[in-house]
């Protein structure tokens, strides 16, 4: 409400207790407002983390967000110090001359997003034992302070607000509504998971039972896409499962060549689990392998004695989402429910 394009702050998003539209429940997530006609450094000290980017988006001007520029830490220029990777982004309209990183700036309402992976819930890093980045942004021409606080303001923050619980709330139901077109249920077959492409668009392959891309496109609006803020390099897939007491998701395919990937149980609408209390999401980091590199995944409301189980928390309907970071081929692992009193030997826990 109170944002400050002139004085930005990067600001952390999302939370355990604060979900946006699938949020990882490995990644940090931080953002701040700019102002276009102004330029900016952002100044970041890596921390442990697996993956880093900064993306500024932008929306165009019937609202549609798009990305404007980004940078992963692979096409940084880094300086080493103390053990620490340094690093100075220029963001603006042009590039600044001698700027060893320059992220593009432009568009209505812009701001800068950082993610950051870890090998762990960020639970993790809030408990110390992974060190975050430390960032700063400040605009390069200095500001003036800023004035007393008014009641326009303050209005014009409100009305801010209700626009971005709009925003969200559409993004979110629309492409609730597309995924669950994509079910997976015990006993059904030939449902294609819902997929988005490393470049943020909408993959559609004429795998689906009922409809062709054609129809799925229209289907669909793009700020469904584009509004759920879709990150370089991350590709995703998903579906909307049914679940009876029972059964348990299965997720199986076999390791390939990526920075990271991850399983992620959700609700319905999109939100990520409680993942302080529930192993709500599994990386390939903590995933059990076979000797062959290929894995199976269970989940389901209680722990079957398995050796890769996520907690759905008891919903009985929800969706699941797996991402991958720069993968080097297609990652798409198959996704059905089976009878828990089904599930091989050589997938317990027990098994030798």
């Amino acid at each position: 409400m109170e944002a400050d394009r002139r004085h930005p702050v990067m600001a952390r998003m999302m939370t355990p207790i604060r979900s946006y539209i699938a949020n990882g429940t490995d990644t940090l997530y931080h953002e701040a407002q700019l102002d276009p006609a102004l330029d900016y450094i952002l100044q970041v000290q890596r921390g442990d983390d697996l993956f880093f980017s900064a993306v500024v988006y932008a929306q165009d001007e019937d609202g549609l967000s798009y990305m404007v520029g980004h940078l992963i830490d692979e096409d940084m220029v880094f300086e080493q110090a103390q053990g620490r990777q340094l690093a100075r982004i220029h963001i603006g309209a042009n590039r600044a001359q001698n700027a060893a990183n320059w992220i593009e700036l432009g568009g209505r309402n812009p701001f800068v997003l950082t993610r950051q992976y870890f090998p762990e819930p960020v639970t993790a890093v809030d408990a110390g034992k992974y060190r975050p980045a430390t960032m700063n942004i400040a605009a390069t021409a200095e500001q003036p302070a800023p004035a007393v606080f008014t009641a326009e303001q303050l209005c014009a923050g409100l009305d801010r607000i209700i626009a971005f619980l709009d925003e969200s709330l559409d993004s979110a139901l629309g492409i609730s509504t597309f995924v669950s077109l994509n079910m997976i249920a015990f006993e059904r077959e030939g449902s294609s998971p819902t997929r988005i492409g490393a470049d943020g668009q909408l993959i559609t392959d004429g795998s689906y039972d009922e409809h062709s891309p054609e129809e799925l496109a229209e289907m669909v609006d793009s700020k469904v896409i584009a509004n759920n803020l879709p990150g370089p390099g991350i590709g995703y897939m998903g579906a909307m499962y049914t679940l009876a007491d029972d059964e348990a998701i299965l997720i199986e395919g076999k390791q390939v060549a990526c920075r990271y990937w991850s399983a992620q149980i959700l609700t319905r609408f999109l939100e990520a689990g409680d993942y302080r209390h529930f192993p709500v999401a599994i990386n390939d980091r903590q995933v059990d392998f076979d000797d062959d590199g290929s894995f199976r995944i269970y989940a389901s409301a209680k722990d079957p004695g398995v050796r890769n189980w996520m907690s759905t928390q008891g919903y009985r309907r929800g969706q699941i989402v797996v991402r991958s970071l720069l993968a080097q081929e297609d990652f798409e692992p198959a996704l059905s429910v089976v009878k828990i009193a089904d599930i091989p030997d050589r997938d317990r826990r027990s098994a030798t």
